[in-house]
């Protein structure tokens, strides 16, 4: 009997979860669109690298900050990869480092 007991408990159980409506996380029907853009030189960067790099850009105050963070990381690839005898290609500026 506690078998039985346990096993309609089980049924209805997965029943309510199954039959319960989707959360919604927005409760507006428009999609959330998220900019990103391609990293200059993530081929040359570790994931802790990328990530780190995308956290200062959201930190920047200004736009005129996250210009010139942005820049900064542009030199230190272009370096990062001259040493290795590679071109970092910054495909948001479309154009190709000496």
């Amino acid at each position: 009997m506690d078998k039985r007991l346990a096993l309609t408990i089980s049924v209805l159980a997965t029943a309510l979860v199954c039959a319960a409506p989707p959360a919604v996380a927005a409760t507006s029907a428009e999609p959330v669109t998220v900019k990103r853009e391609i990293i200059p030189g993530s081929e040359l960067m570790t994931s802790p690298e990328r990530e780190q790099y995308r956290l200062r850009l959201q930190g920047a105050g200004t736009p005129e900050e996250r210009e010139r963070l942005r820049a900064e990381h542009v030199k230190a690839m272009e370096e990062r990869a001259r040493l290795r005898g590679l071109k970092v290609i910054d495909y948001s500026r479309g154009k190709t480092a000496p």
